[in-house]
Order: C-alpha cells, then structure tokens, then sequence
C-alpha cells in the first residue's frame, strides 16, 4: 500500500497500551513493515468490516 506524500493527510496520535504496542511492532518488523503501515491496513480492513456489517457503500479508498 503506497503511502500518501507527506503533509498531504492530517497525522492522527494515540497512545497504546505498551504490551499491545510492543507485540504490535514486533509483528510489523517481522513482516518487514513499518507500524504506520500495518495501522493504515487494520484501519482499511475494519472500515470495510463496519460497512458489510451496516450495510453501507464502500467509500474508503
């Protein structure tokens, strides 16, 4: 998944639980991904997950 140029889309912020956090990073490395990029495909698969769920259109890119 291509990432957009920066400064082209607002950065959001938040604060994991560190155990959550440090399984998380560890799984990105070893799938050679950087964090940002697994975030933004969890991210893509939920939204995709609630619209089935809802019923609603496909409108996340």
């Amino acid at each position: 998944m291509a990432r957009p140029a920066t400064g082209q889309t607002k950065v959001m912020g938040f604060r994991p639980p560190k155990p959550l956090r440090d399984e998380f990073e560890r799984l990105a490395a070893a799938d050679k991904r950087t964090p940002s990029d697994a975030l933004i495909e969890a991210m893509h698969d939920w939204v995709k997950k609630k619209q089935r769920e809802d019923g609603t259109p496909d409108a996340a890119p």
